[in-house]
């Protein structure tokens, strides 16, 4: 499995990543752990996962009360860097300078949770989706993370091709939503509310 499942789907929800991965690495031997890590035992990626899993139910469920929905995707967008740094060190292959993998990792999620965040934004302040149109997105998003990490690990060409396919689409989205702006007023995940100004379609 390559950095850049883990990575994308870190920027998906961070939480899934470090969940998923945890668990991999510390109930099973299937993940394969850079060398430089391999000093730590199971009991570490097994109390990520744990850690993980509770801030998990956290953000599925506070993330979608409007209250704490913009404080909760910023949690989310400032984990990414971390889940996408721990993720792409842990398979990190020999010989390739771990350090290089944590930055490009965190950067990756960072980057792909900033376009999933534009996209709920955008979902949140739809009519057609009497301003929820978040809830499908991040879900969506979810989903997909906890997916690509257990693909890529019993078939990594299929994993990591999913992977970019994923990437595509999200940045597809994000150009796409960046072209338009619904007409209605909107408590979205991006920021308070405020009233969308229509443009021309």
């Amino acid at each position: 499995m390559t950095s850049l499942v883990i990575g994308t789907a870190a920027g998906l929800n961070p939480y899934v990543a470090l969940l998923v991965t945890g668990a991999i690495a510390g109930w099973t031997s299937r993940l394969p752990i850079a060398p430089e890590l391999g000093v730590y035992g199971v009991g570490t990626w097994r109390l990520l996962a744990l850690l993980a899993g509770a801030a998990l139910a956290m953000d599925l469920t506070l993330g979608k009360v409007r209250r704490f929905a913009w404080l909760m995707r910023r949690l989310s967008e400032a984990s990414s860097t971390v889940a996408g740094a721990v993720g792409a060190s842990m398979v990190c292959p020999e010989g390739f300078p771990i350090w290089m993998a944590a930055v490009g990792g965190s950067a990756g999620s960072f980057a792909i949770a900033f376009m999933i965040s534009r996209i709920a934004s955008h979902g949140a302040r739809s009519a057609r989706w009497v301003g929820m149109g978040d809830v499908p997105v991040l879900m969506g998003a979810a989903t997909s993370g906890a997916v690509i990490i257990p693909l890529a690990v019993v078939l990594p060409l299929a994993g990591t091709a999913l992977a970019i396919l994923i990437v595509v689409t999200v940045a597809s989205g994000a150009l796409i939503v960046v072209r338009r702006t619904p007409k209605t007023p909107f408590q979205s995940v991006s920021g308070k509310a405020e009233p969308a100004r229509p443009t021309a379609s």
